[in-house]
């Protein structure tokens, strides 16, 4: 009871009283009527599609799946077993790599798996912990990519017929697919998480990728696969390794796997060392891409600090008026500076905290526009990035939520990737500008910017740790010029947003 209590306190300090009020009741309601849970019997595969499924067999090859075992529950065994034998996608092996277990009950759980010449079971004599059982697991793989799951979670039954057919059709290095978590007992499915295409900053801040993670086995291999010294934060470690060796990166947009909330995992009795593990995965790939700096945990999230090159110069432009386009590339134009920070007349607080947060991402080669967090003088956030696509065109990221708060997933308190910034504030280097479209007169101006910017493969990127306060009262027009919008960008997806994740908190 004392741990749970301090657990709300903590929590209470980080995201302040109400928004923890509001959490709590969402949660409740969650617990009491099993929203989602009734949402994902409805939506997910019917037995028509899956029989559909399997008779159409993608032609990707053999898929192996990589488990690490120890000392695993026998119920959590067969629910894991039961499900890969439940798989549409008929061309798969399973390897059970057991660390030495001393559980009888697991020992005869292994025994007694199902006679499936896809299913192996490894006894191992000495426990190498998550990443050294995994590796084992691995090397007695024969498949061209290896899925890696854990001995108390559960695969969709079309997890491996939809990672198949995404081998055939785009021959990824690396590929993951959305998730939501299991009940302990395996009843109720909580907490879905409908996650972004590849956003690298979104993965420096925190491992979003997770499960389903499927991998090439030469990659994974030249990689020197799951390393030891990460235990607790070892796929984390991975997937920055692998981002930074191929763009091949494909993401899966359905929920195909389902983490069950064990008491007793590595992640929940000891998260401060998984999150010291991330915070130095982290630190060591800054280092490798070429921008040194250090990751560490505050507030119990992942904190970036880049190293910026003292070198570059900075000029602040204030803009206003509904002809801010024009003098924004006016600005831009006969600027001098190495990087420019635009911002409206309204906003307030431009310290050098702020710029100097703003530059350890616009100095970088692939970021285009820098976008701090703008809240309302009451603390609530007014901007945080534009989430893009639909019938709206653009809306702002977590608006209205206090700006302490952490939002979808934690969002609000973390650095991440966003589809568009507001031209209330933002920083872009000078040579990564481009001229706005004059023609526009509101915000999707911005937002049409951005987007071209993106084409050339440039980022834009939010933090919360650079904070104004914005006044602007024009900072989400009318949307007047919509249709102007919609006639370049209507089929635009946002790949920084969850294709069924909501905009808002």
């Amino acid at each position: 009871m004392m741990a749970l209590m301090g657990r709300v306190a903590a929590y209470v300090r980080m995201h302040g009283g109400l928004y923890t009020l509001r959490r709590a009741v969402e949660m409740l309601q969650e617990h009491m009527l099993h929203t989602y849970h009734r949402r994902y019997l409805q939506e997910r595969a019917s037995d028509a599609e899956l029989a559909a499924q399997r008779e159409n067999q993608p032609d990707a090859g053999l898929i192996s799946v990589a488990i690490p075992v120890y000392n695993t529950r026998p119920a959590f065994l067969k629910a894991l077993t039961d499900s890969l034998l439940a798989q549409t996608y008929k061309c798969w092996e399973a390897v059970f790599y057991d660390g030495g277990s001393t559980s009888a009950e697991s020992l005869a759980a292994m025994d007694a798996m199902p006679a499936d010449p896809r299913i192996r079971v490894i006894h191992g004599t000495v426990n190498a912990g998550i990443a050294g059982n995994t590796n084992l697991a691995v090397e007695a793989c024969s498949g061209g990519y290896i899925a890696l799951c854990d001995h108390d979670d559960v695969l969709a039954p079309e997890a491996l017929w939809y990672t198949a057919q995404t081998i055939l059709q785009k021959h990824p290095d690396m590929l993951y697919s959305d998730e939501d978590k299991l009940t302990e007992d395996g009843r109720v499915h909580t907490d879905p998480h409908q996650k972004p295409d590849f956003c690298p900053d979104n993965l420096r801040s925190g491992n979003y990728i997770c499960h389903l993670m499927v991998v090439k086995k030469s990659l994974l291999k030249e990689l020197g696969g799951l390393r030891p010294a990460f235990d607790g934060s070892q796929d984390h470690d991975l997937a920055l390794r692998i981002s930074e060796k191929t763009k091949k990166i494909c993401h899966v947009p359905r929920v195909l796997y389902h983490w069950r909330t064990v008491g007793s995992s590595v992640s929940h009795q000891h998260l401060a060392r998984c999150q010291d593990a991330a915070a130095r995965a982290v630190t060591e790939h800054m280092s490798r891409i070429g921008c040194p700096g250090c990751c560490t945990v505050e507030d119990g999230v992942l904190r970036l600090r880049y190293a910026v090159n003292e070198k570059l110069t900075v000029h602040t432009i204030r803009v206003s008026g509904r002809e801010r386009y024009q003098q924004m590339n006016r600005a831009a134009e006969a600027a001098a500076a190495d990087v420019l920070l635009f911002a409206d007349e309204s906003v307030m607080d431009i310290s050098d905290d702020l710029i100097g947060e703003m530059m350890m991402y616009a100095q970088r080669d692939d970021v285009g526009a820098v976008t701090p967090m703008l809240t309302d003088r009451s603390g609530r956030v007014s901007h945080a990035g534009f989430a893009v696509g639909g019938s709206s065109c653009a809306v702002c990221r977590n608006r209205g939520l206090p700006w302490h708060a952490g939002g979808w997933h934690g969002l609000n308190r973390t650095s991440h990737n966003v589809a568009a910034v507001s031209a209330a504030c933002f920083m872009i280097r000078r040579d990564h500008f481009i001229p706005f479209d004059e023609q526009y007169t509101d915000g999707l101006g911005a937002v049409d910017w951005c987007l071209r910017l993106s084409q050339s493969g440039l980022h834009h990127v939010y933090t919360p740790h650079a904070r104004a306060v914005c006044t602007c009262s024009d900072l989400l027009s009318k949307w007047s010029e919509q249709q102007r919008f919609l006639s370049r960008w209507a089929d635009t997806i946002d790949p920084c947003v969850g294709k069924s994740a909501p905009n808002n908190p």
